[in-house]
């Protein structure tokens, strides 16, 4: 299963750039990943994109995976995101901003005392391609 971003109109702007096939990756942070005991995605692993509902609206199969420092992401990925970042400094910007917002609290909350994203925290890059669409 695939959840993007926050619930409400944020995944729903998020889903609707896949399905229009413009993106075609994701990020997120190794801790969350770690925190919340899942695997990192595999290639060639099938996963369901989901509604706020939790229903399946399409199947996207993971094409790469890797895991990078967050410096280290270039505007290649940026650009696979599909959210018409305008060159790597705006993705750094808008995702230190999205996690420093969601990302350090859910991690404090979780006893990470003082966690923040920092350019040397690790980011999960994840691209895919749409496989399947739900009726």
């Amino acid at each position: 299963m695939l959840e993007l971003g926050l619930p409400g109109s944020h995944r729903a702007r998020l889903n609707a750039l896949v399905m229009a096939q413009q993106k075609t990756a994701t990020a997120g942070l190794w801790d969350e990943y770690l925190e919340e005991g899942e695997l990192v995605e595999e290639v060639g692993e099938h996963l369901y994109l989901v509604n706020d509902l939790g229903e399946p609206i399409g199947e996207i199969e993971v094409t790469r995976v890797d895991i990078r420092k967050f410096k280290d992401v270039d505007l290649e990925f940026a650009l696979a995101e599909g959210e018409s970042f305008e060159d790597i400094e705006h993705w750094r910007k808008e995702h230190r901003a999205f996690w420093s917002a969601n990302a350090e609290p859910e991690m404090q909350s979780a006893g990470h005392e003082g966690w923040r994203i920092t350019n040397e925290s690790l980011v999960v890059c994840v691209w895919f391609r749409l496989v399947k669409r739900n009726s």
